[in-house]
């Protein structure tokens, strides 16, 4: 049992009120430090934050709202595989993937990435309901050197 001066305020006056013992948890730690919880956590959480960090701070405002929402909603029912495809199509630069994202251009052939190609038609799908008028105008960005 602690001794008195070991207990806090508020435990000290319980041990007064009932002479039932303390429980475990309140005998043995008395900082304030939650503990770490990592069973709570898949393996690969880790990574995932990672991808959500890196979608949502892409340096373009656009890039940054169609990858990071599409992200926090999809990135956590993802499986590796699905992961490391996502890491892949945020290693990419963002003028061609921006103009592949909004359905200017198509996803060319040799990129051979099944999920760019679901995570441009979502995209799609959730900009229907709202685009009024369709832009008959390409994207011509700068030329990045």
């Amino acid at each position: 049992m602690l001794s008195r001066l070991a207990r806090p305020p508020a435990l000290a006056a319980a041990a007064r009120c009932s002479r039932a013992p303390l429980p475990l948890a309140a005998q043995c730690r008395w900082n304030q430090q939650a503990s770490a919880d990592s069973h709570k956590f898949d393996e690969h959480d880790a990574l995932r934050r990672r991808l959500l960090y890196r979608s949502k701070q892409r340096g373009w405002l656009e890039m940054d709202m169609m990858l990071g929402n599409w992200a926090a909603a999809n990135l956590g029912r993802m499986e590796i595989a699905e992961l490391q495809q996502f890491q892949e199509v945020i290693d990419m630069e963002n003028p061609d993937l921006y103009v592949w994202l909004t359905g200017q251009e198509p996803v060319p052939d040799e990129v051979t990435n099944p999920l760019l190609r679901v995570l441009c038609d979502d995209l799609r799908k959730t900009m229907a309901p709202k685009v009024t008028v369709a832009s008959t105008a390409p994207f011509k960005g700068k030329v990045w050197e």
